[in-house]
């Protein structure tokens, strides 16, 4: 394959990308801003999520600090 069917092989392939560009409907409109009800239920639940995740955190560290505790003493 020379340089000439190489170029002519990309612009078809252009072409044809064109086309199906071309085809798509964007006349429909879009929603504006999401639901505000979901998003701070969402907000609330990753809240709630960190605080156990702290409180979990935080009891591994006391059990592992009174662990310690215990084998040195």
């Amino acid at each position: 394959m020379n340089f000439l069917e190489r170029a002519e092989t990309n612009e078809r392939r252009d072409a044809r990308q064109g086309d199906a560009v071309s085809q798509i409907d964007t006349t429909e409109k879009l929603s504006g801003t999401p639901e505000t009800e979901n998003s701070l239920f969402a907000l609330c639940g990753l809240g709630v999520a960190g605080v156990a995740m702290l409180g979990w955190i935080c009891a591994l560290g006391w059990i592992a600090w009174r662990l310690v505790d215990w084998l040195l003493s």
